[in-house]
């Protein structure tokens, strides 16, 4: 009865300790949509076309990227480069329900990009690290959030590093 319960207790320790118990991404990235056209639901111009592209260059260096939109046209049109590269489905998300779009990015593994507004941007890097972010503008379409995962005891959490594209158009 003893060893039973020895090895009870051993797979417990092993299960709670697996990456599958505490799954979570290496890596989130956080755009804001490309460079938009004017008018209600826009589409991305010439330039926002490249800019997205471009984001393809950030991800090379991965096999599978998770890739989410918001279900407005230039937030598609911007994931639209990176989902093909990787032949992978845009996960459409509720860009008024910040909370449950945590949810769904925190029980994947791998690598998240999620296009968003100049204003969910932000938020969403504030809800995934805890840290408060400053407001992006209407104007910046190069700044971005990188969050990598690391373990603090037995919970995950995020080093976030505001970072700005360099891409030359």
């Amino acid at each position: 009865m003893k060893v039973k319960y020895g090895v009870f207790i051993l797979l417990c320790a092993v299960l709670f300790n697996s990456q599958y118990v505490f799954s979570a991404p290496e890596k989130i990235y956080l755009f804001r949509h490309s460079e938009k056209l004017a008018g209600k639901n826009p589409g991305l111009t010439q330039k926002g076309y490249k800019r997205a592209e471009q984001l393809v260059t950030l991800f090379k260096q991965f096999d599978k990227v998770h890739v989410f939109s918001s279900n407005y046209k230039r937030t598609l049109q911007t994931a639209g480069p990176l989902a093909a590269h990787f032949d992978s489905e845009i996960k459409i998300y509720n860009a008024r329900d910040l909370a449950d779009l945590k949810s769904q990015i925190v029980s994947l593994n791998g690598v998240v990009a999620v296009i968003g507004h100049s204003n969910t941007t932000p938020e969403l890097a504030t809800l995934l690290s805890n840290e408060e972010i400053e407001p992006m503008s209407e104007m910046q379409f190069s700044r971005y959030f990188l969050l990598s995962k690391k373990k603090h005891h037995a919970e995950i959490k995020y080093l976030l590093k505001d970072l700005e594209m360099n891409f030359t158009f």
